[in-house]
């Protein structure tokens, strides 16, 4: 395994060379292998990380809890936590089986899983400080945005707060091959048709017709 290359990205040398390895241990690998997998470092770095976003999210902000709920988690997010791993390209040195190995390089919840290892795997190493600092430090970019921004709610939920307790309902379909598909998306509210979206994925698409929704109500 890499160490250094490894402890370059993150910013920490490990005194317990094994702890780092443990982290980038998929199941699978350690089902092959007879060695421990990084779930049980998931665990405690899950909740090593919802501790520390939430001192400093107390800190930074004089909001309600609901709000500073909302706020901790768009940013213990798995699209969050994944895209922090992809950024720093630490997905290329999870160790996986010779089987799962497409599967894991392209699993955000597999990349979120080994954000959350690498920091109890710190924690264990290094202590709070450290894994604060890691944190921190990683995250710092979207902290700013929150900042500066506020809370950008997806639109699907911005339309369920909007009509509350109504029935809203996605109807998805697939176009094109399927190597190249394209969805189309009819948002129907207690049974009529309120607005449409295109994506080149059902979740795209979906946004997009609630979007869509949204933008009209707001002209009614």
């Amino acid at each position: 395994m890499q160490f250094s290359k490894i402890e370059d990205i993150l910013g920490y040398t490990f005194k317990d060379k094994k702890l780092l390895q443990t982290a980038f241990t998929h199941s699978s690998y350690a089902n092959e292998h007879n060695t421990k997998n990084n779930e049980r470092l998931e665990f405690l770095g899950d909740a090593i990380l919802e501790f520390v976003i939430t001192d400093k999210l107390f800190k930074l902000f004089d909001l309600s809890e609901g709000e500073l709920t909302k706020y901790r988690a768009s940013l213990v997010s798995e699209p969050t936590l994944s895209f922090i791993i992809e950024q720093l390209k630490l997905d290329a040195f999870i160790l996986k089986g010779k089987g799962e190995s497409h599967n894991v390089v392209d699993s955000k919840s597999i990349k979120c899983d080994l954000f959350e290892a690498i920091v109890g795997a710190m924690y264990l190493d290094g202590g709070i400080t450290k894994a604060k600092t890691f944190i921190v430090s990683v995250l710092g970019e979207q902290i700013e945005k929150l900042k500066s921004e506020g809370l950008t709610e997806d639109p699907k939920s911005r339309l369920q707060e909007r009509l509350k307790n109504q029935k809203i309902v996605y109807s998805t379909t697939k176009h094109g091959e399927s190597h190249n598909p394209h969805f189309k998306c009819s948002v129907i509210i207690n049974g009529v048709i309120t607005g449409y979206g295109e994506g080149t994925n059902k979740k795209s698409a979906e946004k997009q017709a609630a979007k869509n929704t949204l933008s009209k109500l707001k002209k009614v």
